[in-house]
């Protein structure tokens, strides 16, 4: 009797990290899903301030030969949003940006940071002052 409750105790613990494997699957994305989510709501953001920075003084905010990084976010929320280091409007976990020049005025372009670079292999998200984007 007491052999059979030793293995059913061990087919309950085997049935329930198999669960847990494939939950923590699941669940890593549905996360990463909702960072690039966030990411392209920051990215419309900085499109819309963009409309009202070429409305106030005429051009658009660019960073000319950008590539996404940590200083050219900081850079966005400082200088186009005009808030603080500590106050970020633009802050989009594990993704970065830059705001470059484009035929229709403006390309905003993101990427997913590794904490030195754009993670490899991973599409540059794009959006331009037109509205097309490749997300």
């Amino acid at each position: 009797m007491r052999g059979f409750t030793l293995i059913e105790l061990l087919v309950v613990v085997a049935i329930i990290g198999t669960l847990a494997a494939v939950g923590t699957i699941a669940y890593n994305g549905y996360v990463g899903g909702a960072k690039k989510s966030a990411a392209q709501n920051s990215m419309q953001q900085i499109a819309l301030q963009e409309q009202e920075y070429q409305s106030i003084y005429g051009d658009y905010f660019v960073q000319s030969g950008c590539t996404p990084s940590q200083d050219n976010t900081d850079a966005i929320n400082t200088d186009l949003f005009e808030t603080t280091a500590d106050e970020p409007v633009v802050a989009a976990e594990g993704y970065r940006f830059c705001v470059d020049t484009h035929t229709t005025g403006f390309v905003v372009k993101g990427c997913m940071w590794t904490g030195t670079a754009c993670k490899t292999g991973e599409t540059v998200l794009t959006l331009n002052t037109k509205g097309a984007n490749n997300f």
